[in-house]
């Protein structure tokens, strides 16, 4: 049975995931979450799979590979990652 997480705890997860898989030099507070990881952080397509690679085993969720083109910042993620939780929640309750 999965854990019911928080949007915080997904949020600071995430973050962590974010700065070591894109070896930023700075903590996880400190990211703009709405900064374009691309651009501002220079993350390439491969850092973004890896972190997503990291987000699903961390926080058991299935986030498609596919979807890394869709996810250029923190926030999205965030908001894709609850909302992938949700709905697993909700098909797990029928």
């Amino acid at each position: 049975m999965e854990t019911k997480l928080s949007e915080e705890t997904i949020k600071r997860v995430t973050l962590e995931i974010v700065v070591d898989e894109l070896e930023l030099d700075v903590e996880p507070d400190e990211v703009d979450m709405n900064a374009n990881l691309i651009e501002e952080y220079e993350a390439d397509s491969l850092g973004l799979i890896q972190v997503l690679a990291r987000v699903n085993k961390e926080l058991a969720i299935r986030l498609p590979r596919e979807e890394v083109g869709d996810l250029r910042t923190v926030d999205e993620m965030v908001r894709r990652i609850i909302q992938l939780r949700t709905d697993e929640e909700t098909s797990d309750e029928a």
